[in-house]
């Protein structure tokens, strides 16, 4: 039988493994040293080697944290409601491991969101111009959460022509922030407004009252990812957001008057 001597594996083929960490490689999610040869760190495994992020790794790490819920959403929840933007940096800079994946965690929000609309019959598209596109939103309104998250992406990337973060970085900070504001929607907005059935100016009331909200928050998860001044961070994350909402209601209302044309 093989013997086991310090930092070295002696198999019965007389293979030797050398198990000695290297010293200046690191897990960047325990920041333990890595042990050679090994693809995944021996204390938390996560994979060794974590590339910057590209839309190709985007869909691999979605597929998989689909599959595989391995991870905490609670604790996912509890992180983006204190920290969003360190935790979409933990998560551009490596530290995967931890958490649960940004893109899978918006498909979930969204699918709960969807549900909980179709269920309590949620008014979601408010329009004065009744139509099939506002019908067809009202039905799938998932689309405008996906749709809102490549654009609020790209946003961040206008305003920051010369920071050091790519499109498919900036995705992840929008996958988590909006996942946690549908979650905040589908509670606090369509939650509230089965459970008590509002009027409809009472219901249009408290629905401006929170459009400043995502806004809001997404300004302070901009504050903790991006470098430099954390004021100056705040205020594009709340513009990008706004920039976001106008380009979403143009999308929306270009729709449905081209739909209003087309069934008179």
């Amino acid at each position: 039988m093989g013997a086991r001597r310090r930092g070295i594996e002696t198999l019965p083929c007389e293979v030797l493994i050398d198990t000695t960490p290297v010293q200046g490689f690191v897990c960047k999610n325990c920041e333990r040293p890595l042990i050679p040869g090994r693809r995944y760190c021996a204390d938390c495994g996560q994979k060794a080697a974590t590339p910057r992020l590209t839309l190709h790794e985007i869909g691999h790490e979605t597929l998989r944290a689909l599959l595989h819920v391995d991870r905490s959403v609670l604790s996912l929840i509890r992180a983006l409601a204190l920290r969003p933007g360190r935790v979409a940096l933990d998560y551009v800079s490596g530290r995967r491991k931890r958490y649960y994946g940004p893109f899978a965690f918006l498909i979930v929000t969204v699918a709960l969101a969807s549900a909980a609309i179709a269920v309590t019959e949620f008014p979601a598209v408010r329009s004065d111009i009744p139509n099939a596109v506002v019908r067809f939103l009202q039905h799938h309104f998932n689309l405008i959460f996906f749709v809102q998250v490549p654009i609020i992406a790209a946003a961040c990337r206008v305003l920051t022509p010369r920071g050091p973060f790519n499109y498919a970085e900036y995705l992840v900070l929008a996958a988590y922030t909006a996942g946690m504001y549908i979650l905040f929607f589908t509670v606090v907005d369509v939650g509230g407004w089965y459970l008590f059935r509002p009027s409809e100016p009472m219901a249009r009331d408290v629905y401006l009252t929170l459009i400043p909200v995502y806004p809001l928050y997404f300004g302070f998860a901009c504050a903790q990812f991006l470098p430099g001044s954390k004021w100056l961070a705040a205020v594009k994350g709340v513009a990008a957001s706004l920039i976001n909402s106008v380009v979403t209601q143009v999308l929306v209302f270009a729709a449905s008057s081209v739909a209003a044309l087309y069934t008179r």
